[in-house]
């Protein structure tokens, strides 16, 4: 999937990266003084019937935010692995 902006989104929005799905529930749009661009994306990923709780990103583009969730979906997956409870 690609998207040239985060501001063409319209949550709630559901897909599946990496094996995991990944819902979008807000997105907010911030512009610095300097006039850089940053989102605040809040989402959950769902991985083997097991829900993260919600959790904001902030990334400045749809290639950070996918970046970013590899980083995460990693973590979470590790942390069902392990037996942790969630």
């Amino acid at each position: 999937m690609s998207a040239e902006r985060l501001e063409t989104i319209f949550p709630p929005f559901s897909f599946t990266l990496d094996g995991t799905k990944v819902t979008i529930y807000e997105i907010t749009k911030s512009e610095l003084i300097s006039g850089d661009k940053w989102y605040h994306v809040y989402l959950d990923v769902t991985w083997r019937g097991k829900r993260s709780r919600r959790f904001t990103l902030d990334v400045k583009s749809w290639e950070d935010l996918l970046r970013k969730l590899l980083v995460e979906i990693s973590k979470f997956k590790l942390m069902v692995l392990m037996g942790v409870e969630v």
